[in-house]
């Protein structure tokens, strides 16, 4: 059977979103009612994991489904189409950092 899903992947997304929040595995599987060695083998893709669990993950790591599963937000998450434009030539990092920016600017728009 050829599975179109691809666990690296996801795992490597789940990875790089537990590191940028500055998770450890541990923390994350607390968070999650999962073990760390759990969370470490989702990361590598050597387990797979259930739908209620990717939803725990996401939740905790305040991250969408749709960006887990297919590296891409779903449209209630995403950016409006103009600035999405924009950043589609950047690389992953860069859209991050720009989504960090936001969420900084949001956080302080009272205070502007």
């Amino acid at each position: 059977m050829n599975t179109l899903i691809n666990y690296q992947e996801i795992g490597a997304r789940i990875r790089r979103q537990r590191e940028h929040i500055g998770m450890t595995q541990e923390q994350l599987g607390e968070a999650c009612d999962l073990s760390a060695s759990f969370v470490g083998h989702i990361e590598r893709g050597s387990r797979k994991l259930s739908v209620e669990s990717l939803y725990k993950l996401a939740s905790v790591l305040d991250v969408s489904i749709d960006y887990l599963l297919f590296d891409r937000m779903t449209q209630e998450t995403s950016l409006p189409a103009e600035i999405s434009s924009l950043l589609q030539d950047s690389d992953q990092k860069k859209r991050q950092q720009f989504w960090r920016t936001v969420k900084i600017l949001a956080y302080h728009l009272d205070e502007l």
